[in-house]
C-alpha cells in the first residue's frame, strides 16, 4: 500500500474530513487533498509531524509509512528500541541546514560521500581486526 493510500486511510479510520485535519494539523487543505490523491511524493518530516498531531498518531508511525524509519524487528531488538533512520534517504529528501547554513545539493552530497568513507574505514578496520583474531587463535 502507498504513503497516499496509507494516509487516506488514517484520516478516515479517525473520522475526520480533509478539512478538519487540515485545521488540526495546520497542513493546507490543498496540499493534503495532493498527497492522498497521490499528486505529490512523500513529505518532509516537518510536514508529517504536523500531520501526526492532527491525526493524534505517533510520529515514527507516520515516518515508516512514508519510509524514512526502517520497521523494528521485535525479535532482535526488542519492543522498547528506538526506530532507525534511513540516513542517506533522509539526507537526500529532505531541506537542511547545519548551524542555520542552508545545505545546498552538492554540500549533501559532500556529507554522502564523507560519511560512506568513515564507515567503509571503519568496516575495513573491524574485518581486520577479526581476521588478526582469526590468525592468532590458529
Amino acid at each position: 500500500m502507498n504513503f497516499y493510500e496509507q494516509l487516506r486511510d488514517m484520516r478516515k479510520l479517525k473520522g475526520f474530513t480533509i478539512r478538519e485535519l487540515a485545521d488540526r494539523s495546520g497542513v493546507s487543505a490543498a496540499y493534503i487533498s495532493q498527497l492522498e490523491n497521490g499528486n505529490r511524493g512523500v513529505p518532509s518530516p516537518d510536514v508529517l509531524m504536523k500531520l501526526s498531531e492532527g491525526l493524534n498518531t505517533p510520529y515514527s508511525e507516520l515516518m515508516e509509512v512514508a519510509g524514512y524509519l526502517e520497521k523494528a524487528d521485535m525479535d532482535r531488538e526488542g519492543p522498547y528500541s528506538r526506530p532507525r533512520v534511513n540516513l542517506r534517504r533522509f539526507i537526500r529528501e529532505n531541506e537542511l541546514s547545519f548551524d542555520g547554513i542552508e545545505l545546498t545539493e552538492q554540500d549533501k552530497e559532500w556529507i554522502e560521500r564523507m560519511l560512506t568513507a568513515l564507515f567503509w574505514r571503519d568496516k575495513k578496520k573491524s574485518e581486520m581486526a577479526a581476521s588478526d583474531l582469526k590468525l592468532d587463535q590458529e
